[in-house]
């Protein structure tokens, strides 16, 4: 084994890598000035999360599984339900629980994780550089690691069918291991932020006199332990593959109560077919915000450890309980839409990528395409040049990948019904998150671009929705 291939990921310097790797120092750094620190933003918001939002999920599962999914019957109980005392509610949705079974569960996940990431063969690519001049390095194995753990779960499935267990025992105990992995996710954020303190991997780390910052938003960009990319693990290898075997637990627990049922199928499916070709489009998610700006803290480690175990797997979840029968007919529409869904945020991000490829000299939707050359200044002084793509989807609007995103959370969640709000949590928050998230790049790419993007915005006048935002 070459020493390229002995360690996963290590570090380039920018002078040896060609000029166009420039482009992101300068995205990178826009997203680094950010105005004063401020009390409220850098110590008071922070800490209030850090609090809330352990809270929140425990108290979505708690509503799906004690109040039946009834967000007014859980605040009856909370606030007027004379048996449930403060000691209770504290250790209910506050304690930090260590479940052993469900811990031996998450760390041997963890392991396998680091493992198969380490082990599997894929090509090498490069993340974007950084400020200090760094770049990433990346092995390509994200779509074997997901079909080989997939295979892997079912032949696991077999063998615990054949024992007369099963895997749904982790829905059994799901509020134990919610609980410990959030814990565990405590322990892993303080210690990456002692790690980035104390014995930073690189220079890309930025520590403060204030650990409540430190905690909530991380401290180091990149942080290694033993060549392990740290966000690759809690990120992807853990976090999206999680969501994707937790869907089929939750799938297979609706099976083993009430037979087959179809919404709970139509739910699952729909998930795995999108992390399907999340992992398919890893590497380009290795270079977008989350990972070239965002650093490893509570923020972006226990969100994907946590967060997405809790959330993103809620209409799953919440169908166990309540499961609803679609027919024929809605399961293959609601099916179809969603996979069309999902080719379309494809298909999106392939126009972009192929008219970049090509210089603009390429064709979309049978015409040539109509682009802006957007010139501007690198943090060296130096000029350089992007590509805005102003016709296809990208004529639309300049975010139209967007709306396939939340057309198809909402596909997976209403097979739940309309009765309860409940199984839109997520829809809801992802519509927030996106419509903030245009918001910032437009702000972005105006300081980028300037005169350039001045124009593109005549051009392409809406952010997401065209004709209304």
């Amino acid at each position: 084994m070459s020493k390229a291939d002995a360690h996963q990921y290590k570090y380039k310097k920018a002078s040896d890598l060609p000029s166009n790797h420039n482009d992101a120092i300068h995205q990178l750094s826009i997203h680094s000035r950010q105005g004063h620190n401020k009390f409220w933003s850098e110590s008071v918001l922070p800490f209030m999360l850090t609090i809330t939002c352990p809270f929140f999920v425990r108290s979505i599962v708690f509503i799906s599984g004690h109040c039946h999914g009834s967000i007014g019957e859980f605040f009856t109980r909370i606030l007027f339900d004379q048996s449930m005392t403060l000691k209770q509610i504290l250790e209910q949705f506050f304690y930090f629980e260590w479940h052993w079974p469900s811990a031996i569960i998450i760390i041997s996940f963890l392991i396998y994780a680091i493992v198969m990431t380490m082990i599997l063969p894929g090509k090498e690519y490069t993340g974007p550089i950084t400020d200090t001049g760094h770049v990433p390095i990346y092995r390509d194995n994200g779509f074997t690691y997901y079909f080989v753990s997939l295979g892997l779960f079912a032949l696991l499935t077999l063998v615990l069918k054949m024992n007369h267990l099963s895997p749904t025992y982790i829905y059994d105990h799901w509020e134990e291991f919610l609980s410990t992995v959030s814990t565990f996710a405590f322990i892993l954020c303080f210690f990456v932020m002692l790690k980035g303190k104390y014995m930073p991997s690189t220079n890309d780390h930025r520590s403060s006199s204030n650990w409540i910052t430190d905690f909530y938003r991380g401290v180091e960009l990149y942080p290694r332990i033993f060549d392990v990319d740290i966000k690759l693990i809690t990120n992807c290898r853990y976090g999206m593959l999680s969501w994707a075997l937790l869907s089929a637990i939750f799938c297979m627990k609706t099976f083993e109560l009430h037979g087959y049922t179809d919404s709970a199928l139509v739910t699952c499916l729909l998930t795995i077919i999108y992390l399907t070709k999340f992992f398919w489009w890893e590497s380009g998610y290795m270079k977008t915000m989350d990972i070239i700006v965002d650093r490893a803290g509570f923020y972006l480690c226990w969100g994907c450890l946590v967060w997405v175990s809790g959330l993103y797997t809620l209409p799953s979840y919440f169908l166990v309980t309540h499961p609803i029968k679609l027919g024929p007919v809605l399961t293959i529409t609601i099916l179809a839409l969603g996979v069309f869904s999902i080719y379309i945020n494809y298909d999106c991000d392939r126009q972009k990528i192929d008219v970049r490829a090509s210089n603009g000299q390429c064709k979309v939707w049978g015409k040539p395409s109509h682009i802006i050359r957007a010139k501007y200044v690198l943090l060296n002084g130096k000029q350089s040049e992007s590509i805005l793509l102003a016709s296809g989807y990208w004529g639309l609007s300049r975010h139209f990948h967007y709306i396939p995103e939340l057309t198809l959370a909402f596909l997976w969640s209403c097979p739940c019904g309309f009765k309860f709000i409940l199984p839109y949590i997520y829809f809801i928050f992802l519509s927030i998150l996106l419509m903030h998230r245009a918001h910032r790049d437009d702000q972005k790419c105006r300081l980028k671009y300037g005169k350039a993007w001045d124009r593109y915005c005549q051009l392409v006048r809406w952010k997401v929705w065209p004709g209304i935002y």
